[in-house]
C-alpha cells in the first residue's frame, strides 16, 4: 500500500495507483473477523476501509472500469453500490457513474454521475451529480490554468458559486499551497507543502477553524517508510509504517478513550506477481482481521 497524493480534480484509479503489480484484470477481497470467521465485516483499513468486500476489474492499459462494494445483509454478502468508469482515446477518465443496489432491498437508482471535460488534455471541468434520499445536487468544478500550471478551481453549486480555491504550485508543478475561500469571503481551509531536493513530499500543514494538522514523511528511496500527523497541540494522531516496497506494516493511532495509542499490525502472503493475497490485521498483539484476495492476471 503505497500513499499517493494529487491536487487534480480527480485521482484517476489504476492497478499503479492501487499499488497492485503486473497485468493485473480483476481483484475481489473478503474481510473476516478471526473471533467469528463465518460472518464478513469491514476492519477500516486497506481494502476493507468501509465495506466487508469489494471487487475490482481493470482493462488491457490497467484503468479501473468496474468497482463494486459488498455489505452483510443478514449473513450474506449482498451488492451495496456499483461504479461504472469510462476513459476517452487519451486514457483520461470522462465518465463515471455509480448505482446503489444495497442487495435489491429498495429501488436501485444512480447515486452518482461524474463527467469530465479536457483541453490539451489538462482536466478543465468536472460536472458531478449526486443523489440522496430526500434531495438532489449538481456540482460543477472549473479548474483555471496560466502557463500550464493550476491556479484556481471554482466550485458551483445548482448553478451558484459555493467556493474556491486557490493555488501556488512549484516550477515543476507541485502544489505549494491550496486556499479555499466560501462565496461570502470567509476564508476555510489552507493546505501548504513542502519537499525534500529530490521532488518527494515532505511536510503537509492544514489549517482550518476547527485547528491545525501536520503531517510528515520519510522514505526508503521513492516510497514512504514513515506517515506522521500530529494536531496543532503538538500530540500525536498517528503513525505509519511501511516496507521498502511501500506497504504498510505497522499502525499506531491515538485513543482518545484510553489515552494511549492502540497498535496495529498487517502481515501479508504475496503472490508470485508480488501481489498480496492475505493479510493478517491485529490491533495490541491480538489478531483481529483476515483479509483474502482472489487476484487474476491478463494472458
Amino acid at each position: 500500500m503505497a500513499i499517493f497524493f494529487s491536487v487534480g480534480l480527480f485521482a484517476q484509479k489504476s492497478t499503479a495507483s492501487l499499488g497492485l503489480v503486473g497485468k493485473v484484470k480483476s481483484l475481489h477481497s473478503v474481510t473476516r473477523p478471526l473471533a467469528n470467521p463465518s460472518i464478513t465485516e469491514p476492519s477500516g483499513f486497506l481494502d476493507s476501509e468501509r465495506f466487508d468486500s469489494i471487487a475490482l476489474t481493470f482493462d488491457a492499459y490497467r484503468h479501473l472500469i468496474l468497482e463494486e462494494n459488498f455489505l452483510d445483509y443478514r449473513g450474506k454478502l449482498g451488492i451495496f453500490d456499483r461504479t461504472v468508469y469510462w476513459y476517452n482515446p487519451q486514457h483520461k477518465i470522462e465518465k463515471l457513474e455509480t448505482t446503489l443496489i444495497q442487495n435489491g432491498e429498495e429501488p436501485r437508482k444512480i447515486s452518482q454521475r461524474k463527467i469530465f471535460y479536457y483541453i490539451n488534455k489538462r482536466l478543465v471541468r468536472m460536472d458531478e451529480f449526486n443523489s440522496g434520499r430526500t434531495t438532489d445536487q449538481h456540482w460543477v468544478v472549473n479548474s483555471v490554468y496560466e502557463n500550464d500550471q493550476l491556479q484556481e478551481k471554482v466550485f458551483w453549486m445548482d448553478d451558484a458559486v459555493f467556493s474556491r480555491s486557490e493555488f501556488k504550485m512549484t516550477p515543476y508543478n507541485d502544489v505549494l499551497s491550496e486556499t479555499s475561500f466560501y462565496n461570502d469571503g470567509r476564508m476555510g481551509r489552507s493546505v501548504n507543502y513542502s519537499y525534500y531536493p529530490d521532488g518527494l513530499l515532505a511536510k503537509i500543514t492544514s489549517k482550518t477553524a476547527h485547528g491545525n494538522e501536520t503531517e510528515t514523511f520519510e522514505y526508503h528511496a521513492v516510497y514512504v517508510k514513515k506517515h506522521l500527523k500530529t494536531d496543532q497541540h503538538g500530540q500525536l494522531l498517528f503513525t505509519e509504517f511501511y516496507d521498502e516496497n511501500g506497504r504498510l506494516t505497522e499502525i499506531r493511532k491515538y485513543n482518545y478513550r484510553t489515552k494511549d495509542f492502540d497498535v496495529f499490525n498487517f502481515q501479508f502472503v504475496y503472490d508470485h506477481h508480488n501481489n498480496w493475497t492475505s493479510c493478517d490485521i491485529s490491533k495490541n498483539n491480538q489478531l483481529h482481521y483476515r483479509i483474502t484476495r482472489t487476484i487474476s492476471y491478463f494472458e
